[in-house]
């Protein structure tokens, strides 16, 4: 017989005029990984946010273990036994592994850590088969690494519950891996998980079920005989929308093409003489045989290190490695990271659009007037933005509109190659769906892309070429 640990009970949550949540009824079970998947938006990060007691509910019930409960603060969601880890972690950098795994427990004397509570953490440890550098420093350590330290210092603060609110996004497939065994552990040990992501497919092979939200409301549990990717993506996006048309990616020739970009024997810091190339309307990725993050290729394209030797060529033009992003840009490299912090949040879609490229546009000459009617004109389709929408506030528009004008402002900017940085991270499948859909617009310019990422599946469903970094080296794949 299942034992259920918490149950919500028509759960609504709303913020002035806009529904966050609506009528949520879902139970959790003892020893069960519970996975929730959703759009950016549809209220998975409320839902964690209620349980954990970060934010109060508008309506309805919640029971843990079959009592009623209503959370004030974290506090007493975690004297309840259930806590939350976020991507951002509440971790304390500046002191060692040893002191943030004792700081939840309570301690019987003035000294800290107290030696009670240092066994029971070095015993914890054991059980979940983590090991991990006691007198480091948390800022040491790597994103995965700080979260499992955070998961074993609820466990020895008696978790019962554990929640998990887009922790992986950010993850290697290694570190996916890791992240899965430790949860099963949990599991063995009658710890109840609730595992939020946008991906539900890094979730599947472990999940007991898989919850998924839709515009605040629940739109389907499945077990796990009914997992079906292409169900759960028809699911996630609604039947009156589309996951976006197939593409095709085309493989780049190795031979008779020009280079658009070309990097030769460049020494700095931790790279050493190296050299690589991209074709127009190529994408090219780089990957480290470690699965670690290929973090210097893109330091190295935003002009943010010490070049000792080398050089880079872009459409025939030498370019200066050493001068700085903003001169990258004047030789027509465009940038895309996180993109909401590529976009101004209080200006217009308009201004938004046209600020990566204000030099194009003639003097005397209206930014605005000229942008919207090449915006209207060439790119309304593309953006998924009406027409009316442009003089509005980009904040107020969805995540993928917003993530479609941080992609094609570089194009009105005229860049010759873009460098994409961790871009699926925090994504849902429809704004994956259109960063393909504008990789492959790029590519029909010849536009050249360079894509670094610390997910290898990633990089192959999108990549043209794989260059290997190892060692400060780049070799071909």
């Amino acid at each position: 017989m299942r034992i259920e640990k918490i149950r919500l009970d028509e759960i609504k949550k709303a913020y002035g005029d806009i529904k966050a949540l609506e009528d949520i009824s879902l139970s959790l079970y003892k020893g069960e990984l519970l996975c929730v998947a959703g759009l950016s938006g549809s209220g998975k990060s409320v839902l964690a946010d209620i349980i954990s007691g970060r934010t109060s509910m508008s309506g309805g019930r919640m029971y843990v273990d079959s009592r009623p409960a209503a959370f004030a603060s974290i506090r007493q969601a975690q004297t309840a036994g259930i806590f939350c880890v976020r991507y951002k972690t509440s971790v304390i950098n500046d002191i060692s592994v040893e002191e943030n795994l004792c700081l939840l427990q309570k301690q019987g004397c003035l000294a800290f850590p107290a030696r009670q509570g240092t066994i029971r953490m070095r015993e914890t440890l054991k059980a979940l088969g983590v090991e991990c550098r006691l007198q480091a420093p948390v800022g040491s350590l790597s994103l995965m690494e700080r979260h499992t330290i955070e998961i074993c210092r609820a466990c020895c603060a008696g978790m019962k519950v554990l929640v998990l609110d887009g922790i992986a996004r950010d993850y290697t497939l290694k570190e996916i891996q890791y992240m899965k065994e430790l949860v099963a552990r949990l599991k063995e040990r009658g710890v109840s998980i609730v595992w939020i992501d946008t991906r539900p497919e890094i979730m599947l092979d472990a999940a007991d079920r898989l919850a998924i939200l839709r515009k605040g409301s629940l739109a389907a549990v499945l077990f796990r005989e009914e997992f079906d990717r292409q169900v759960i993506d028809r699911i996630i996006i609604g039947g009156n929308r589309k996951a976006g048309r197939e593409i095709t990616r085309s493989q780049a020739e190795r031979s008779g093409r020009t280079e658009l970009l070309a990097v030769r024997e460049v020494r700095a810091r931790e790279l050493r003489d190296v050299s690589f190339h991209v074709c127009p309307g190529e994408v090219v990725g780089f990957i480290h045989p470690e699965e670690t993050y290929c973090r210097e290729i893109v330091r190295l394209l935003s002009g943010e290190l010490k070049v000792e030797s080398g050089s880079a060529w872009l459409a025939g033009r030498q370019v200066e490695l050493s001068g700085g992003r903003k001169n990258m840009v004047r030789y027509g490299f465009g940038y895309i990271e996180d993109y909401k912090k590529s976009l101004f949040p209080k200006l217009d879609v308009a201004e938004n659009l046209t600020i990566a490229g204000l030099e194009y546009f003639a003097p005397g000459v209206g930014v605005r007037e000229k942008l919207e009617q090449a915006v209207a004109c060439d790119y309304l389709a593309l953006l998924d933005i009406r027409e009316e929408d442009l003089k509005r506030p980009i904040e107020t528009l969805s995540h993928r509109c917003q993530l479609n004008v941080a992609l094609y402002k570089w194009i009105i900017a005229r860049a010759r190659l873009i460098v994409m940085d961790n871009l699926f991270s925090g994504t849902d499948i429809l704004m994956r769906n259109s960063v393909r859909e504008f990789l492959e617009f790029a590519k029909s310019r010849g536009i050249g892309v360079v894509y670094c990422s610390p997910n290898e599946s990633e990089l192959a469903s999108v990549c043209d070429r794989l260059y290997e970094l190892a060692e400060g080296k780049v070799s071909s794949r």
